[in-house]
């Protein structure tokens, strides 16, 4: 008996030993891989005239761009995606983590942008929308959404304009948050 234990225990560890750097060390992942043109194409409901990936920094990782012509206007969807790896190595942040709580800290410490501030809750382990995109952290990542598209409509003045185009832009952004968490599971 003590000696069955014995190896369950050593087996324990020697599995976790083999699974934590797995679980720890987020490596890079491709934005236009967690949400693709198809994917952009469908919120959007239009074909997308150009695609484009590439890296970024401050936070480092990578950022895929798709632009679209609707009616005349230049919408665009974009994703963000950093790993904990790769801003770790940048020497900015520490971590995914670090650079959302930095993040969500200088939003609020601002008198105007802290009025923007939405905690979204049910988005990965925390996300916030300061009015412009939406920030999820998950896991070792952290995501930065936006999606812009097209406004229909006419508005009284150019704040209920600006009111309208900041919800649509956030209840589209949150759908591609719900395409792209499913994918990161």
């Amino acid at each position: 008996m003590k000696r069955s234990v014995l190896l369950s225990i050593v087996v324990i560890c020697f599995v976790s030993f083999l699974v934590a750097p797995a679980v720890h060390a987020a490596g890079p992942v491709n934005a236009c891989g967690i949400f693709t043109k198809s994917d952009a194409e469908s919120l959007f409901n239009a074909k997308a005239q150009a695609q484009k990936l590439e890296k970024v920094s401050a936070p480092a990782g990578n950022l895929c761009a798709y632009a679209f012509k609707i009616k005349g206007t230049t919408c665009v969807i974009k994703v963000r995606v950093s790993s904990s790896e790769e801003i770790k190595a940048e020497k900015i942040f520490k971590s995914a983590r670090d650079a959302f709580e930095r993040q969500k800290k200088a939003r609020m410490a601002n008198p105007d942008t802290a009025k923007k501030m939405r905690n979204i809750p049910a988005l990965g382990e925390e996300a916030f929308w300061n009015g412009y995109d939406l920030w999820i952290i998950k896991a070792d990542y952290l995501f930065v959404l936006l999606a812009q598209p097209h406004l229909e409509g006419s508005f009284p003045t150019s704040e209920a304009m600006g009111k309208a185009r900041e919800q649509q832009n956030f209840n589209y952004t949150q759908n591609m948050a719900m395409i792209i968490m499913s994918k990161m599971k």
